[in-house]
């Protein structure tokens, strides 16, 4: 498990003053609201604002749930749905039948390989739900010519077509545009190396997958794929796509806030309850699930010719021989500057 920047003998400290924290701890009243010292496991999150991690929560933040949560009810969705007849599906042995199982298969070894040689913590975070969901619905695809028409698992993949893009589309311009300058500028602020080391792993070939390829995978998976049934037109999002879209992001907030936040694990402090701020970064997620809503709906109406496998599959491949490059170029560099310093 990475050490985040902690010493391992600060570390090893640290998790012996861990406090025992037991699934009725989130419920005992007699518990207190943070359950970790500090508001931070095991040292890990120091750089977050210490009135980020602990602490009374903004006056906004619980009628911002109120309200996002009353919205939610009231607009609950009813209806058929397109996608639950096999025809809207790639064809037996098609080439986008062929896309989703090697998809599948390369996405579940990126999950393998996170949970077996790195943190297995990394489930709790947006990015890997958002690319399970991809995943999931990725290995539904390969199996549609083998099921029929309103099975319950063209049911459970319709509920995830439009989270799986939203939920895609979110991390990787919140990511990419927020926290990762965000983490650059204010996390290692007092350290160039941890600079260039963060640089480096945002930079990695597995990191770039989940980044910014997953929005690639979830288009493929979720637009190019997808057919009016007995048509050759695109299956537009509707509004209870949407709701599913903020239901997603909802619910994965309030896990955010009832466990995450209770144990000091702070992956996306600029969402903190307690800043003066809560209002606008919640309902900017929310803004940004209509808005991509809007805009997919937008590109399949006007660019549907331009959503081909061909160019987006090349698209990919363009941006990991890229990574590849770069990751190759820093591990010699890293390489030659130690042989370097032992020669001095």
């Amino acid at each position: 498990m990475s050490n985040y920047g902690v010493p391992t003998a600060k570390l090893k400290e640290a998790r012996s003053k861990l406090p025992p924290i037991k699934l009725s701890s989130f419920v005992d009243p007699r518990e207190p609201w943070v359950l970790v010292p500090d508001g931070n496991l095991l040292g890990f999150f120091g750089w977050v604002p210490k009135n980020l991690r602990i602490g009374r929560w903004s006056k906004l933040a619980i009628p911002t749930l109120g309200l996002v949560a009353s919205v939610l009810l009231y607009h609950r969705p009813t209806g058929d749905y397109p996608d639950i007849y096999v025809s809207s599906y790639p064809t037996l042995f098609s080439n986008l039948w062929w896309y989703n199982i090697i998809a599948f298969l390369g996405m579940a070894g990126i999950v393998a390989y996170i949970l077996i040689y790195r943190t297995k913590g990394a489930i709790v975070t947006f990015t890997l739900l958002s690319w399970g969901t991809n995943m999931l619905r990725h290995g539904i695809n390969f199996l549609v010519p083998f099921l029929h028409d309103n099975h319950a698992l063209l049911r459970l993949n319709h509920t995830m077509r439009f989270p799986a893009l939203v939920s895609a589309s979110i991390t990787c311009a919140i990511w990419n545009l927020v926290l990762l300058p965000y983490v650059y500028n204010f996390a290692f602020e007092d350290s160039k190396e941890k600079k260039a080391n963060f640089v480096k792993f945002n930079f990695n070939p597995r990191m770039v997958q989940l980044h910014v390829c997953n929005i690639i995978y979830a288009i493929m998976n979720t637009v190019v794929t997808m057919r009016v049934k007995d048509t050759s037109d695109p299956i537009l999002f509707e509004l209870d796509d949407l709701w599913y879209g903020a239901a997603y992001t909802f619910l994965y907030g309030l896990f955010y806030l009832m466990v995450l936040d209770r144990i000091g694990v702070h992956i996306y402090p600029v969402f903190s309850p307690r800043s003066n701020f809560v209002a606008i970064t919640w309902c900017t997620v929310f803004s940004l699930t209509f808005g991509f809503y809007r805009f997919w709906n937008w590109m399949m109406v006007h660019h549907w010719d331009s959503l081909r496998l061909e160019l987006l599959v090349g698209i990919d491949f363009g941006i990991m021989s890229v990574m590849f490059a770069f990751d190759m170029y820093l591990q010699t560099h890293d390489a030659s500057k130690s042989t370097a310093d032992n020669n001095k």
